[in-house]
């Protein structure tokens, strides 16, 4: 019975307040790459449900890079570390790994023979780097800078030219190779230069800063030729990309993406949203087909010549999933750490925001009537949050049945029926998780301890037998028979709820925390994420026999729920979605 993943809806780029995000692009393949969590993200841009992961930074990563040939990509991360690694094998292997600088790596760029590499950052006793992808032979110094470097760029065409720009206001040319210093351009800009293009044919050179200004250099002297589109753009300008060797579209904080020509200093076109901060458009590239723009909130925005709107704009999580259900009638709901709540179209991928919370979500649960989340902002509400409730203290974990919603803070177990709340129960020592039949609610105990409370009245019923660490997550079958409750340890206990029993006590399989647990509708599987970063099934009538998936998520599996009879969704700490096949 083995479990193969089946889809990856990836997570959204990094981003940071008045920082690039630098996007890469593979014309060969069709597919942008960029940073994400710990991870990079490879997506076709036709069908951006087609990703690749890649999940061998120990850092947050900062940016990747692909080789012009598109065979490699170069990766780096906030230690300074860069990998190169092949990007078209199932196994990604790694080819070479450099200690580049001692801080964030910024910017990292390739020579047109997918051979000599700069990369350029924030570090201690250098900026930056330029070596060979294969050896990591030094091929010149990256030196000028009083400053951190944001961008580089190498002359696509022969001869070879370089230039980086800095927090400094100076853009610095490179003869080469060997890459060696030329001549500091100062003067043109005021306030950090943030991105740097050559033109594709090599004639160009372009920088963008803070400080509003797009400024033309001659690609081969360095010359400085003049500045363009003075005051047009509102807001600091955060990246350039060239569409063709007259065209450029550069992206703002004003929220606005725009298209120039080189030559008349012109804005062609102009796409925008409404100004405000999630807006900010903080980087972009130009593919065969689109201009896809980055969001400050993470979305990538498509964008073409002859549309006003974002022909598509791909949605998702930025921060770590910690919260997912798939509703009776099939929808997939995610909530994570930044209180994003998105609704997901499980055959294409694409996600829509609901209405969020301002918090890390706890959880997202139904009754019969409709969904509901809730969040460290002390609040229980409906997904268009037209019903909200205030929840006194902070909700540790939610679970629900059609009856009832059942939401515990450290020392009080609270029901609510229709949003409405049914009943208060005061708890003995601090709760850690509970869970919801249509009779009963049964709360885990930092003591190890589980006591069933009624879900009519929320009285205590009876206690179960303890086990030996403290419940993390607890979950019924949903025929109410069953009860299974994950520890801090990664143990499963199984029990039976009416006999008042431990069934199975050998799920212990995990190595980590459980941090989900969900039942199939035939009340005999059982699936389970941890922080280890494994998802396990088990099977109640042989309970020594299951299947595992192991680093399924980066960092840990947060969130686990069936999708189907033999399909399991999950979410993890990586900010991405998962589906697996489970083959019988």
């Amino acid at each position: 019975m083995p479990l193969t993943q089946e889809s990856l809806w990836a997570a959204l780029p990094n981003t940071a307040r008045a920082q690039t995000t630098h996007l890469s692009y593979d014309a060969k393949n069709d597919r942008i790459a960029y940073a994400a969590g710990k991870s990079i993200f490879i997506r076709d841009v036709e069908a951006p449900s087609k990703s690749i992961q890649y999940t061998s930074h120990t850092f947050p990563t900062t940016v990747a890079s692909f080789s012009p040939s598109g065979f490699y990509m170069a990766s780096g991360d906030e230690s300074g570390n860069v990998k190169i690694w092949d990007t078209m094998g199932e196994d990604l292997v790694l080819k070479g790994e450099y200690q580049i600088i001692n801080g964030r790596i910024n910017a990292i760029v390739w020579d047109a023979d997918s051979n000599r590499v700069i990369a350029v950052g924030n570090g201690k006793e250098r900026y930056g780097h330029a070596f060979t992808w294969d050896s990591g032979n030094t091929v010149g110094e990256i030196s000028g800078h009083s400053a951190q470097i944001n961008a580089a760029a190498i002359r696509p065409v022969r001869p070879y030219r370089a230039a980086t720009v800095s927090d400094d206001s100076a853009l610095v040319f490179y003869h080469g190779p060997p890459f060696r210093f030329e001549a500091s351009v100062r003067g043109h800009h005021t306030n950090f230069v943030r991105d740097v293009k050559y033109s594709p044919d090599g004639a160009f050179l372009v920088s963008v800063g803070a400080d509003r200004q797009i400024v033309v250099y001659d690609g081969k002297t360095g010359e400085f030729l003049k500045k363009i589109g003075d005051g047009v753009h509102e807001g600091g300008i955060f990246s350039v990309s060239w569409v063709d060797s007259e065209r450029f579209v550069t992206s703002s904080a004003d929220a606005t993406v725009k298209l120039w020509n080189v030559n008349s200093g012109e804005v062609l076109k102009s796409w925008g949203f409404e100004k405000k901060l999630e807006n900010h458009q903080v980087g972009v590239v130009a593919t065969k087909k689109y201009v896809i723009s980055l969001s400050f909130n993470g979305d990538l925005n498509y964008w073409t010549e002859d549309s006003e709107e974002p022909v598509k704009v791909l949605k998702g999580h930025q921060k770590s999933i910690t919260a997912s259900l798939v509703t009776k009638n099939g929808e997939l709901y995610t909530g994570s750490y930044d209180g994003r709540v998105a609704k997901w179209d499980t055959t294409t991928g694409n996600a829509t925001y609901e209405a969020g919370h301002s918090n890390l979500v706890v959880g997202i649960v139904e009754d019969s009537k409709t969904v509901y989340s809730a969040a460290w902002d002390d609040k229980l509400q409906t997904l268009d949050a037209s019903t909200s409730t205030d929840i006194s203290g902070q909700p540790k974990s939610i679970s629900s049945s059609d009856e009832i919603v059942a939401v515990i803070t450290e020392d009080t177990l609270f029901g609510y029926k229709s949003g409405s709340e049914s009943f208060t129960t005061k708890l003995p020592t601090p709760a850690t998780a509970v869970g919801a039949s249509s009779s009963y609610i049964a709360v885990g105990f930092q003591n190890n301890s589980v006591s069933v409370f009624s879900t009519a009245t929320g009285a205590k019923e009876f206690d179960l037998p303890a086990g030996r660490a403290a419940a993390s997550y607890i979950a019924f079958s949903p025929n109410g028979a069953y009860l299974a409750v994950g520890d801090v340890s990664g143990k499963i206990i199984l029990y039976d709820v009416e006999a008042k029993s431990v069934q199975t006590s050998r799920w212990a399989f995990h190595t980590g925390r459980i941090n989900s647990i969900a039942w199939n509708e035939d009340n005999n599987q059982v699936v389970s994420g941890s922080l280890d970063t494994n998802i396990i099934v088990y099977r109640v009538d042989k309970p020594m026999k299951n299947v595992k998936f192991m680093n399924a998520h980066k960092d840990g599996v947060n969130t686990v729920q069936w999708l189907k009879d033999d399909v399991i969704v999950s979410g993890g700490s990586d900010a991405a979605v998962k589906t697996w096949k489970v083959t019988y």
